[in-house]
């Protein structure tokens, strides 16, 4: 190898040294103004102006390890104000709400925000049968305004959890409240594809009886945790 090339391959590897410590002192640099955020009083158009102007200090191609790539910053701003403001699902939430008041489904239905996702519980006889999967004839009418809720948000992911009492279950079609959970959670799913849902945001889990609300001691509270939710989770592009 002559001394120009060798001083050549060592040029070109000191360029991309460069680049790695700078791309790293830009992932610092990033980390640095979102926890100095998270830690001060909010202000909207303070934290605006913030993502605007690092988005435009940083938005450029950035290399990393010889690799071009470019930092996601709507993600990053989308992402960072919901976690700082915490209110991302209220117009869901108040969504829900009003259609619960209109429908006069306050006795079957209710709706709570849990760990930054929205929890839609239905009572579980509204929906099915005593140790049934098959729906209730009044079952639809609740069903078809949910369907409207999650087809109305479609930047919404949705679970779909089947929840049972403790008491033991076995039959032909039941060996247990895991098949029995999960039949009915996968029942609903499919009503909600039924229903014009896209199946990609769609999940169905059987909880049996690992989740409950209540201790499982009293017929009141085994009602309580016969149930179906409906968890509703922000996707971010």
């Amino acid at each position: 190898m002559s001394e120009e090339e060798y001083k050549d391959i060592a040029e070109e590897s000191e360029a991309k040294n460069w680049l790695t410590t700078y791309a790293d002192m830009v992932t610092l640099l990033l980390t640095f103004f979102v926890m100095l955020l998270a830690i001060s009083s909010l202000d909207t158009e303070r934290f605006e102006n913030i993502i605007t102007s690092i988005q435009f200090t940083l938005g450029a191609n950035v290399s990393k390890g010889g690799h071009t790539g470019r930092i996601d910053m709507h993600a990053v701003r989308q992402q960072s104000l919901s976690q700082v403001t915490g209110d991302e699902n209220e117009p869901l939430l108040k969504d829900i709400r009003q259609m619960i008041k209109k429908k006069n489904l306050d006795d079957a239905v209710s709706v709570v925000s849990q760990d930054g996702k929205v929890v839609l519980r239905v009572k579980g006889r509204i929906l099915f049968d005593s140790a049934s999967s098959l729906f209730q004839p009044e079952a639809r009418k609740v069903l078809n305004q949910i369907a409207t809720i999650v087809r109305d948000n479609p930047d919404y992911r949705l679970d779909v959890g089947g929840h049972t009492d403790s008491r033991p279950i076995k039959s032909s079609k039941y060996a247990s409240n895991w098949e029995l959970s999960a039949l009915r959670a996968t029942a609903v799913l499919r009503y909600m594809v039924g229903q014009g849902v896209n199946p990609r945001r769609l999940t169905a889990t059987g909880y049996a009886d690992t989740d409950p609300l209540a201790p499982n001691t009293t017929a009141k509270n085994m009602a309580l945790n016969r149930r179906v939710e409906f968890v509703l989770e922000k996707m971010y592009r």
